[in-house]
């Protein structure tokens, strides 16, 4: 999943939402749920591919790319963990 196409998913999500134009709290809340799972799921891909992409380009660097791949852990839970905190 790329960044364009969570993008569009979102995009479609809060449309079908919004068709009524009168949102209650429940609809707005869905509206949360649904920005805030798809970009948790973007996050989730985005650092497994910096991770991969860290590991062969580090290859007899291992240290290296395992000290890269626990910092880009530690972002990302923090990230995530920020954006549930907006639900």
């Amino acid at each position: 999943m790329t960044v364009q196409s969570s993008i569009e998913d979102t995009t479609e999500a809060i449309m079908a939402t919004l068709a009524s134009h009168n949102l209650s709290d429940e609809e707005k809340a869905e509206v949360t749920h649904i920005v805030s799972e798809l970009l948790i799921k973007t996050v989730k891909k985005t650092t497994k591919h910096n991770m991969k992409t860290a590991d062969n380009c580090c290859g007899p660097e291992l240290d290296l790319a395992h000290q890269l791949r626990e910092k880009m852990n530690l972002h990302r839970d923090a990230l995530i963990t920020n954006l549930k905190a907006l639900r």
